[in-house]
């Protein structure tokens, strides 16, 4: 079975630098995999100014080509995103799942009618989403953010939340990505689209953390967990499951450690926390 995954990088650099190039060897070293990725606006050889709504928009046309040019069926489509990639991943993917989602900026709800104007807009969802390293939000990140792993840009204001929201309120461009993998994960539940035509289960998401990731704390995937769950701000048990009961949500304050949500009608989520980065062997064959 042929697999295309959709690989959209971080903020720093662009598709050719560094360990980028190793990183697609390694994933297109799978077995019948091919991987298609792109520098944003603004990045590499790309012209024009990186936006929030102008990223996604990226994201969306990148995944509507190889959808309706190339001809590759959802099924056999994984979206890949990290750091910065990963909240492109999860707009893109909400984005095609639940089509006018008011999470998704104007400017790139308004891209499916025109590409071209006579296509029908359907909900679609793909075989999975792998997000490495991801963060809930700019806002919740730049509290957290150490340059280096040492010095704190935000973190300071803490003990003052009115004018840490404040400041980070005058943002542009807040990257809301733990509200669209919720909204995502709630679209999807009950529907159709969760099992392809053969049989296969679709839209699964995995996110991938390193508990000594320097530039963006693992705390921000647990906070990621308890947003699709529930509404909780603390680690512990959080209701998201009507039907499921609740769910523990993952913490890694002990290392390195995982979660495998599996619930009826309900995209599979599935959380680890892993000791040191730069494998994929985990995130491509998970057990």
């Amino acid at each position: 079975m042929l697999t295309r995954c959709e690989e959209v990088h971080g903020n720093a650099g662009h598709v050719a630098q560094g360990w980028r190039k190793d990183t697609y060897r390694i994933l297109a070293a799978q077995p019948n995999t091919h991987v298609l990725t792109i520098d944003y606006r603004g990045f590499g050889y790309s012209t024009g100014s990186p936006t929030e709504a102008g990223l996604i928009t990226d994201g969306t046309v990148l995944v509507d080509w190889v959808l309706h040019t190339l001809g590759v069926p959802p099924e056999r489509i994984v979206i890949m995103g990290q750091s910065l990639g990963t909240a492109v991943s999860s707009a893109v993917a909400l984005h095609f799942a639940d089509p006018g989602n008011e999470l998704i900026p104007n400017e790139s709800r308004e891209l499916r009618p025109l590409l071209p104007k006579q296509r029908t807009i359907e909900p679609i969802t793909f075989a999975g989403i792998i997000l490495v390293a991801p963060f809930s939000s700019v806002p919740s990140l730049l509290l957290t953010y150490r340059i280096g792993g040492f010095l704190p840009i935000l973190l300071p204001l803490r003990p003052f939340p009115r004018f840490a929201a404040f400041l980070t309120g005058q943002m542009v461009d807040k990257w809301f990505s733990a509200e669209r993998l919720a909204a995502y994960y709630h679209a999807l539940s009950g529907s159709e689209l969760l099992t392809s035509a053969s049989g296969r289960s679709m839209g699964s998401v995995q996110l991938v953390h390193s508990i000594r990731d320097m530039d963006i704390t693992y705390h921000q995937t647990e906070m990621m967990c308890r947003r699709i769950f529930g509404y909780g701000s603390e680690p512990g048990i959080y209701e998201g499951h009507e039907d499921d009961g609740p769910v523990d949500c993952i913490v890694g304050s002990n290392g390195a450690t995982r979660l495998d949500v599996t619930a009826k009608e309900r995209p599979r989520v599935r959380f680890e926390l892993i000791e040191y980065g730069g494998t994929f062997r985990t995130i491509l064959h998970p057990k």
